[in-house]
């Protein structure tokens, strides 16, 4: 069950850094797609990860003790906090730029709500990646060392300030026209 989740963890990785690449690139103006056939491939590999792995574990670990020591596994619960707050952001992230009527792609307005949501989808990812970069690149065997995880950490912050920084200036262009 564990090495299913590893490698489901990497393959979503790899498909959300990809889209979320696309698509700030797209917000750019630099390209015209986002990878949408791309996200909906994630959309399953999170709905597995998600309801077929994690959720057996937490229930398995609220029971087992009947309190939840939460100084303890505040760690643990951490994790499952972000992972809940991405699935609550991706419902507002889902169509929130257009949509497709007709063969034509119409664009909606991009509010003030619509760029926190935005913005919050993505430290919401960056948080639960933070939390859980170190245990997946242990089960995986590729990185014990801190500053080899210190370089991934930066790589990660740089990615993550890229989409903010394109949700931004998408939100900023939008205000000016």
């Amino acid at each position: 069950m564990r090495k299913l989740n590893t490698i489901l963890s990497v393959l979503l990785l790899f498909i959300c850094l990809l889209h979320g690449l696309m698509g700030s690139f797209m917000l750019l103006g630099i390209s015209s797609g986002a990878g949408k056939f791309l996200a909906w491939i994630g959309v399953g590999i999170l709905a597995a990860h998600t309801v077929l792995l994690l959720t057996a574990q937490t229930f398995r670990a609220s029971r087992s003790g009947g309190k939840l020591y939460g100084k303890q596994n505040a760690l643990f619960w951490a994790r499952r906090t972000s992972g809940l707050a991405i699935l609550l952001m991706l419902f507002f992230h889902i169509g929130v730029f257009g949509r497709v009527q007709d063969g034509v792609y119409i664009l909606f307005p991009f509010t003030t709500v619509r760029l926190l949501t935005q913005l919050l989808l993505v430290a919401s990812v960056f948080v639960h990646l933070l939390l859980n970069l170190r245990p997946l690149l242990v089960s995986l065997g590729i990185v014990r060392d801190k500053e080899q995880r210190g370089d991934l950490y930066l790589i990660l912050s740089i990615l993550v300030l890229f989409a903010a920084g394109s949700i931004i200036l998408y939100y900023i262009g939008w205000n000016n026209v």
